[in-house]
Protein backbone atom coordinates (compact mmCIF):
# COMPACT_ATOMS: atom_id res chain seq x y z
CA UNK A 1 0.00 0.00 0.00
CA UNK A 2 1.23 3.18 -1.46
CA UNK A 3 0.27 5.60 1.70
CA UNK A 4 1.86 3.83 4.25
CA UNK A 5 4.74 4.69 2.49
CA UNK A 6 4.18 9.25 3.75
CA UNK A 7 4.54 10.29 6.88
CA UNK A 8 1.15 11.86 6.09
CA UNK A 9 -0.85 8.48 6.46
CA UNK A 10 1.37 7.20 9.33
CA UNK A 11 -1.54 6.05 12.34
CA UNK A 12 -4.72 6.79 10.55
CA UNK A 13 -7.36 4.13 10.86
CA UNK A 14 -7.48 0.56 7.77
CA UNK A 15 -11.12 2.55 6.56
CA UNK A 16 -9.51 5.67 6.18
CA UNK A 17 -6.88 4.13 4.09
CA UNK A 18 -8.26 2.09 2.11
CA UNK A 19 -11.23 4.99 1.21
CA UNK A 20 -8.33 6.99 0.63
CA UNK A 21 -6.74 4.25 -1.83
CA UNK A 22 -9.76 3.56 -3.51
CA UNK A 23 -9.78 7.53 -4.67
CA UNK A 24 -6.04 7.58 -5.36
CA UNK A 25 -4.58 7.09 -8.82
CA UNK A 26 -1.28 6.01 -10.15
CA UNK A 27 0.32 7.73 -12.54
CA UNK A 28 3.78 7.57 -14.29
CA UNK A 29 5.53 11.07 -15.87
CA UNK A 30 8.15 11.10 -18.51
CA UNK A 31 11.77 13.03 -17.44
CA UNK A 32 11.10 16.74 -17.87
CA UNK A 33 7.16 16.70 -17.87
CA UNK A 34 4.87 19.20 -15.56
CA UNK A 35 3.33 17.77 -13.05
CA UNK A 36 1.49 20.95 -12.96
CA UNK A 37 2.18 24.41 -13.09
CA UNK A 38 2.32 27.67 -11.18
CA UNK A 39 -1.42 29.33 -11.13
CA UNK A 40 -3.28 26.16 -12.45
CA UNK A 41 -6.66 24.99 -10.69
CA UNK A 42 -5.22 22.99 -7.60
CA UNK A 43 -7.48 19.92 -7.81
CA UNK A 44 -5.25 17.25 -6.57
CA UNK A 45 -2.32 16.96 -3.99
CA UNK A 46 0.81 13.95 -5.20
CA UNK A 47 2.46 11.38 -3.50
CA UNK A 48 5.93 10.16 -4.92
CA UNK A 49 5.97 6.61 -5.36
CA UNK A 50 9.21 6.40 -7.95
CA UNK A 51 11.21 8.93 -9.33
CA UNK A 52 12.24 12.51 -8.29
CA UNK A 53 10.34 16.08 -8.44
CA UNK A 54 11.44 19.37 -8.64
CA UNK A 55 9.35 22.42 -7.13
CA UNK A 56 9.79 25.71 -8.74
CA UNK A 57 9.21 28.88 -8.57
CA UNK A 58 8.49 31.59 -10.80
CA UNK A 59 8.97 31.53 -14.70
CA UNK A 60 11.65 30.95 -15.56
CA UNK A 61 11.79 29.22 -12.55
CA UNK A 62 13.96 28.69 -9.14
CA UNK A 63 14.20 25.04 -7.77
CA UNK A 64 13.11 26.05 -3.67
CA UNK A 65 12.87 22.10 -2.98
CA UNK A 66 13.82 18.90 -4.56
CA UNK A 67 11.62 15.84 -3.90
CA UNK A 68 13.15 12.84 -3.75
CA UNK A 69 12.14 10.43 -0.90
CA UNK A 70 9.16 7.63 -1.59
CA UNK A 71 6.37 9.34 -0.08
CA UNK A 72 7.24 12.78 0.17
CA UNK A 73 4.54 14.64 -0.85
CA UNK A 74 3.68 18.14 -2.74
CA UNK A 75 0.85 19.85 -4.14
CA UNK A 76 -0.54 20.59 -1.01
CA UNK A 77 -2.22 23.95 -2.12
CA UNK A 78 -5.32 21.68 -2.85
CA UNK A 79 -5.40 20.79 1.06
CA UNK A 80 -4.69 24.06 2.95
CA UNK A 81 -7.90 26.29 0.38
CA UNK A 82 -6.07 27.90 -2.38
CA UNK A 83 -7.45 27.54 -5.76
CA UNK A 84 -4.41 27.53 -7.53
CA UNK A 85 -0.82 25.72 -7.53
CA UNK A 86 1.80 28.69 -6.20
CA UNK A 87 4.70 26.35 -7.55
CA UNK A 88 5.37 24.64 -10.29
CA UNK A 89 6.04 20.46 -10.08
CA UNK A 90 8.48 19.08 -13.06
CA UNK A 91 9.76 15.73 -13.19
CA UNK A 92 13.69 15.51 -13.20
CA UNK A 93 13.62 11.86 -13.81
CA UNK A 94 10.99 9.21 -14.84
CA UNK A 95 8.65 9.31 -12.12
CA UNK A 96 5.24 7.56 -10.44
CA UNK A 97 3.38 9.85 -8.67
CA UNK A 98 0.14 8.79 -6.54
CA UNK A 99 -2.87 11.81 -7.33
CA UNK A 100 -5.39 12.32 -5.11
CA UNK A 101 -8.22 14.31 -6.25
CA UNK A 102 -8.81 17.75 -3.32
CA UNK A 103 -12.66 17.31 -3.86
CA UNK A 104 -13.31 13.43 -2.74
CA UNK A 105 -9.93 13.67 -0.87
CA UNK A 106 -12.09 16.51 1.36
CA UNK A 107 -15.20 14.29 1.80
CA UNK A 108 -13.37 11.53 3.60
CA UNK A 109 -12.05 14.19 6.10
CA UNK A 110 -14.98 15.61 6.55
CA UNK A 111 -16.40 12.69 6.83
CA UNK A 112 -14.17 10.78 9.70
CA UNK A 113 -13.67 13.81 11.63
CA UNK A 114 -10.90 12.27 14.06
CA UNK A 115 -8.74 10.86 11.06
CA UNK A 116 -8.97 14.07 9.65
CA UNK A 117 -8.26 15.76 12.57
CA UNK A 118 -4.99 13.81 12.23
CA UNK A 119 -4.12 14.01 9.03
CA UNK A 120 -4.29 17.88 9.10
CA UNK A 121 -1.91 17.24 11.96
CA UNK A 122 0.68 15.46 9.82
CA UNK A 123 0.19 17.96 7.20
CA UNK A 124 0.96 20.58 8.95
CA UNK A 125 4.42 18.66 10.26
CA UNK A 126 5.35 17.89 6.81
CA UNK A 127 4.82 21.06 5.60
CA UNK A 128 6.66 22.56 8.55
CA UNK A 129 9.84 20.26 8.22
CA UNK A 130 9.75 21.44 4.52
CA UNK A 131 9.81 24.90 5.11
CA UNK A 132 12.64 24.48 7.72
CA UNK A 133 14.87 22.08 5.24
CA UNK A 134 13.80 25.50 2.69
CA UNK A 135 15.00 27.69 5.13
CA UNK A 136 18.33 25.84 5.87
CA UNK A 137 19.01 25.42 2.03
CA UNK A 138 18.22 29.82 1.41
CA UNK A 139 20.28 30.81 4.55
CA UNK A 140 23.31 28.38 3.91
CA UNK A 141 23.45 29.99 -0.19
CA UNK A 142 23.19 33.52 1.16
CA UNK A 143 25.20 32.74 4.16
CA UNK A 144 22.35 34.47 6.83
CA UNK A 145 22.06 32.72 9.99
CA UNK A 146 18.53 30.85 10.38
CA UNK A 147 17.17 31.82 14.19
CA UNK A 148 16.17 29.34 16.54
Amino acid sequence: MYLKQSDLFTGLGHNFLKETMAIAEKVPFDKGEFVFREGEAANCFFILIRGQISLILGDPGKVVYMSVGIGEIFGCSSLIGRDTYFLSAKCEEPSVLLSIDQQKMQKILSDDVENGFIFFKQLAGALGNRLMQMYQQFSQKAHIAVPD
